[in-house]
């Protein structure tokens, strides 16, 4: 009857290192493998998808990106590995792995790691970011 535990516990250590995956039609991102190079940046970006409504990006934080608005995307976020923080203007709040941020174009924001590890998410953005939508905020 002692074998029951052991396997019982054994299934729950493998479960616990499920991580979520990206699915897109012609591939699945299940784990990421970021570079050295990528490692070293404070942020660092994979992109994934691109047509003209969307792009999709994978994200990976190790501090926080600057005050900024993004004048003509909306961006959706989902938080894949790791505990950041979402600040806006008014509030700011606590993000863990499997939560999702929508931010409207226009809308003041930052994220900040707060993990002992960078953080990873997936972005969507729409329409389709080309890399020049980024307006720091001045304050």
């Amino acid at each position: 009857m002692k074998i029951i535990p052991i396997i019982s516990i054994a299934l729950l250590l493998i479960g616990c290192d499920e991580r979520p995956k990206v699915v897109l039609p012609n591939i699945q991102y299940k784990n990421i493998e970021w570079s050295n190079s990528e490692k070293s940046k404070n942020i660092a970006l994979k992109h994934l998808s691109r047509n003209e409504q969307s792009s999709t990006h994978l994200i990976r934080i190790k501090g926080s990106e600057k005050p900024h608005y993004h004048d003509t995307h909306n961006l959706t976020v989902t938080i894949l590995e790791g505990d950041s923080i979402i600040h806006f203007k008014d509030q700011n709040i606590s993000l863990h792995q499997g939560d999702v941020v929508y931010i409207p174009k226009g809308t003041y924001h930052w994220a900040e790691n707060i993990d002992s590890e960078a953080s990873v998410v997936f972005a969507v953005f729409s329409p389709a970011y080309k890399g020049k939508d980024n307006r720091l905020a001045t304050f």
